[in-house]
């Protein structure tokens, strides 16, 4: 029978063909297992069951289960937004850049409200794969802020120093909101899912004008 981890010439080339469409089928089973059951609580051989393949099949492309919950972060495309968000220059003011950023941060997670609401009810369970992932973004995102507020810092139109902690305030706000939504705090249930993203935007928006009306300097002239 053959088996897609079959290590003979004609199983090596149905693995190299059908590679992609398999680690799809995986990752696609591992998200909608893991938002269901929770990460701890599901098998490789319950993904495995779910994919329609054999146990073997996934350890061919991921190691382990913790490395699953890895390619999905990176599948979910985080860390290519954070990526962009790092080159973003100081050419517009700074509320009209960290609007576009919020909006944008909005927008990506919002897409992704199941895979992040697994992320952080795993993580305030205390499990240390989904702990590891989520302190993971969000240092990548401070990161990459920092980097931005640098740019206005260098321009004058912000004070010198404290920069880590205006990111992780301004990370605070727009994450705090998005948890909200997700309890179903200030959030109208028969919102689609574009007013429901506006809706969160406009309130992030808002709030980082006022944060940053207390934080930043007159444009040198």
């Amino acid at each position: 029978m053959e088996q897609e981890d079959n290590l003979t010439a004609g199983g090596d080339a149905k693995r190299t063909r059908r590679g992609p469409y398999t680690r799809k089928q995986i990752l696609d089973a591992s998200l909608r297992l893991f938002a269901e059951r929770g990460f701890a609580r599901t098998t490789v051989r319950d993904i495995a069951r779910q994919a329609g393949i054999t146990d073997a099949a996934i350890y061919y492309h991921f190691q382990s289960k913790r490395e699953l919950l890895e390619a999905l972060v990176e599948e979910r495309g985080f860390l290519s937004s954070l990526q962009n968000l790092e080159r973003v220059t100081a050419d517009l003011p700074i509320a009209e850049t960290m609007t576009w950023m919020a909006r944008g941060a909005v927008s990506i997670m919002d897409e992704n409200r199941e895979f992040l609401r697994l992320i952080i009810m795993e993580g305030l369970g205390g499990d240390d794969a989904a702990l590891e992932q989520y302190r993971r973004l969000i240092d990548l995102w401070e990161s990459a802020l920092s980097k931005v507020l640098k740019r206005y810092e260098d321009k004058g139109e912000l004070p010198r120093d404290g920069l880590q902690e205006l990111s992780r305030q301004i990370i605070y706000v727009i994450l705090m909101a998005f948890q909200e939504s997700l309890l179903g705090r200030h959030t109208d249930p028969e919102a689609s899912a574009a007013e429901r993203r506006e809706s969160l935007a406009a309130f992030a928006a808002s709030a980082l004008q006022r944060l940053l009306g207390t934080a930043a300097l007159p444009a040198r002239t």
